[in-house]
């Protein structure tokens, strides 16, 4: 076992390292996404991985926006440290794009920015953060079209392909972030990780009334759960001892409002996570982790009406308490209109049948069967009908059910002009 374990260190550390991080959303609601990808940023830094060696897409329009008490500084727990000082951005605005994060992954030199140079001797670690909805992950509002699973996963063929590493840790947070990977992962030697299974929303951590920092109130969620949970182990965690299948154990445990899911190729248990956060002698235990409560947990999809609701609480006025009111009414009426508007998608597709168009909408999709058709079908609803929201994102699964039960794309097509027409709204 001792030999073992020595060889096992010591192939590690003839690797390079490489990391890419992504927060894929923007706007002060959602806070959480980039102070949870600078915390993990403020990881690897400080566990050995070269600067150069770390990628990072973030929008960067928290630390010094008008609603933030900290102008310039980021935080991903109450009192904890401030994580955007010195977390150097790649990728920032309007260049945080689907494109761009499938070039990294895939070390295409077209991107505007740097991109994986790793070799079939190195470890990568990527971490993504953001909304989601079943078979897609979310970018920031502006930047694009969203990331599809097929297109994710063929990133990593193509990595693996150009020999682009020797083992390859994916952990993801978003909501049905388990049907990013569910029987879709082909790549080799690589193990993913996802804050929930297909079915299952994500959890906002840390939120309000739980988002003070020395004394004041952020006014956003600080982190989310899945991610809190790896992240707060990894900070007190020997990266010279503790293992990924150690550490993926100790998060399924403390994370209590989904189900930590896994995929791929489990042999990177074995790995100490030296492996791919850091480096071996880059951190050693810093002490025991701490009080795992239920820290201000809300579900991600409603994390924007938790915080329009605590706005409405927190008005130190009449008039700012009208304000927040009118902002809240706003935003619940914009919901209900994408509610509608893809119920009517359903009922068309369902021929009238209020059974069936139910089905269609809020039957939990375990897999993707057909990706090619729901993202196809998906793209010509966003063309039509506009981008997805981050609350429109959980209506990808009305077109992975239809193209599950095997729909011809033309006829979803065809429903969806019928509701929208022609014209983007």
């Amino acid at each position: 076992m001792k030999l073992s374990t020595l060889s096992m260190m010591t192939s590690g550390a003839s690797a390079a390292h490489w990391a890419v991080i992504m927060a894929g959303s923007n706007t002060y609601g959602n806070y959480r996404h980039q102070a949870d990808a600078c915390h993990a940023y403020q990881i690897a830094k400080s566990a050995g991985i070269p600067e150069s060696n770390i990628i990072l897409l973030a929008y960067d329009d928290i630390a010094n926006s008008s609603e933030n008490p900290f102008p310039g500084k980021m935080f991903n727990k109450p009192d904890g440290p401030d994580v955007y000082d010195g977390c150097k951005i790649s990728y920032k605005g309007s260049d945080v794009t689907a494109a761009n994060f499938l070039k990294v992954l895939k070390g295409d030199s077209t991107a505007p920015g740097p991109v994986l140079k790793s070799t079939a001797e190195d470890k990568v670690f990527v971490y993504y953060t953001d909304h989601g909805g079943p078979g897609i992950l979310g970018v920031p509002e502006g930047a694009g079209d969203f990331i599809h699973a097929s297109d994710l996963n063929d990133a990593l063929v193509a990595l693996n392909a150009k020999n682009g590493y020797k083992e390859l840790l994916f952990y993801l947070e978003a909501c049905e972030s388990g049907s990013i990977f569910a029987n879709l992962l082909k790549a080799p030697k690589v193990k993913a990780v996802t804050a929930a299974n297909p079915t299952e929303s994500s959890w906002g951590w840390y939120c309000p009334p739980q988002d003070t920092v020395q004394g004041k109130s952020i006014g956003s969620c600080l982190g989310d759960e899945f991610s809190v949970r790896w992240m707060e182990d990894a900070d007190v965690a020997d990266f010279s001892s503790e293992t990924v299948g150690q550490q993926v154990t100790n998060v399924t445990t403390m994370t209590t409002k989904s189900h930590v899911q896994q995929y791929g190729d489990s042999t990177l248990d074995s790995e100490v996570i030296g492996h791919f956060e850091g480096s071996v002698d880059g951190r050693r235990s810093r002490g025991i982790l701490g009080e795992t409560g239920s820290n201000g947990a809300v579900n991600s999809r409603d994390v924007e009406v938790h915080l329009a609701y605590y706005k409405v609480l927190r008005a130190p006025t009449a008039e700012a308490r009208k304000k927040a009111e009118a902002a809240l009414a706003k935003l619940l009426k914009a919901r209900a209109i994408v509610d509608a508007r893809f119920l009517k998608i359903a009922s068309v597709l369902a021929q009238g049948d209020a059974t069936k168009a139910e089905e269609m909408l809020e039957g939990p999709v375990s897999e993707l069967k057909n990706a090619k058709c729901h993202k196809e079908t998906l793209m010509t609803a966003v063309k039509t009908c506009g981008p997805l929201s981050d609350y429109a994102l959980r209506y990808s699964r009305l077109f992975a059910n239809v193209c599950n039960m095997g729909m011809e794309e033309k006829e979803v097509e065809s429903a969806v002009a019928q509701v929208c027409g022609s014209v983007v709204v």
